[in-house]
């Protein structure tokens, strides 16, 4: 079987390392797997990982864009040239062109909604595919509640992560020569993996960390990530007053190192569908303070793997990190229910397994093997 994944870029985030983790996941089980998007700063991971590339003029956010016909026309061509069985859209803009595509070749499509939509041009086009991936239980009710999509065509399918690439034990030595090749000296680490953007909610732990600096003194907060809040966070910071105890680094495929050196992950995020950032950090054992919202619902469980606030309660995110930096135990307690619970049911094995399994659906290859 061979798939080609389309989307519109394959930069880091949520949707760039869905996409790569997807893809590994699939080549370990002999599954072909092609990506064509508009490249991104994930290309040289995906080719470090033997994962084809193709390139599709699709940068654009517009479903209307001119752009978009010039990619149907150019995706056509690959799958014809590539022998696709199906076809898999992850973005807003890929589930529009593969509508297309789809309907001029008759490869199926599946799509995987990663978030929360608007219906836009879906008033007209079904570009849901045969089969639409909802990532978390809240944006599978997303779709049949508020975008009318019926509940056969959603399949539940957890994101999952590589919980091995993360469940590695590193020694109070090997953390400390982290701490010190990122800059960070001495004291307990807050940290946020994610896109610098609003919805992502990064402000709302720069503002509690002032509650928590006056508590613990040498608490330091880093804030790993590229996107256009960059320079307003920075400044707020600086507003703040505590410039110094914050520290910001790019975006990069490596986050198991900026992991191992937390003591706390936050996640205050205004919206959410699931949240791969939020997995890999539980994955890693970290105590999670996040937002009570969208998907994150799924997997933190208030009081036992991680603490739930609402969103933008500044008190409430200060009060929790300051609770578990002053119990240990309590942190190495959360952790390892974290760990347990994504080991349990959200395993990249098992993401990729249930997908492949709604290839063979969609392509009749499962009726064709009994």
């Amino acid at each position: 079987m061979k798939v080609l994944q389309v989307s519109t870029h394959v930069n880091m985030g949520g949707i760039g390392n869905y996409i790569l983790s997807l893809s590994k996941a699939l080549k370990g089980k002999s599954v072909s797997s092609i990506v064509a998007s508009s490249g991104g700063d994930l290309e040289a991971e995906f080719k470090r990982h033997g994962i084809e590339l193709m390139w599709l003029d699709i940068k654009t956010k517009s479903e209307i864009s001119p752009k978009v016909l010039k990619s149907i026309i150019q995706l056509c061509r690959i799958i014809n040239n590539e022998d696709v069985d199906v076809l898999h859209a992850h973005t807003r803009v890929s589930q529009v062109v593969c509508f297309f595509a789809s309907r001029i070749t008759g490869v199926p499509y599946v799509t995987t909604c990663h978030g929360f939509f608007k219906k836009r041009l879906r008033k007209i086009f079904d570009t849901w595919g045969s089969m639409a991936i909802a990532i978390s239980d809240a944006v599978k009710t997303h779709l049949k509640e508020d975008l009318g999509v019926n509940e056969k065509r959603i399949k539940l399918v957890y994101s999952g992560v590589d919980v091995d690439a993360f469940s590695k034990e590193c020694s109070i030595n090997e953390i400390n020569k982290m701490k010190e090749s990122l800059g960070l000296k001495g004291g307990p680490i807050v940290g946020t993996i994610g896109r610098l953007s609003p919805v992502k909610g990064q402000r709302f732990l720069l503002e509690a960390m002032v509650s928590v600096i006056s508590e613990v003194e040498d608490a330091k907060v880093i804030i790993v990530g590229d996107g256009p809040e960059e320079k307003a966070l920075k400044n707020l910071a600086k507003s703040l007053g505590i410039e110094c105890a914050v520290h910001f680094f790019a975006s990069s495929p490596g986050t198991y190192k900026f992991l191992s050196v937390m003591d706390i992950f936050a996640f205050p995020s205004k919206n959410e569908g699931l949240g791969i950032a939020l997995l890999e950090a539980m994955a890693s054992g970290k105590a999670c303070i996040a937002s009570s919202i969208g998907g994150i619902s799924d997997i933190i469980k208030d009081g036992s793997n991680g603490i739930l606030t609402e969103v933008g309660d500044i008190d409430a995110i200060s009060n929790a990190i300051i609770y578990l930096l002053r119990d240990p135990e309590l942190r190495m307690k959360m952790g390892e229910n974290a760990r347990t619970l994504v080991k349990e049911r959200f395993s990249l094995n098992s993401m990729a397994d249930n997908i492949i399994q709604l290839y063979k659906k969609i392509t009749g290859e499962d009726h064709a093997s009994q």
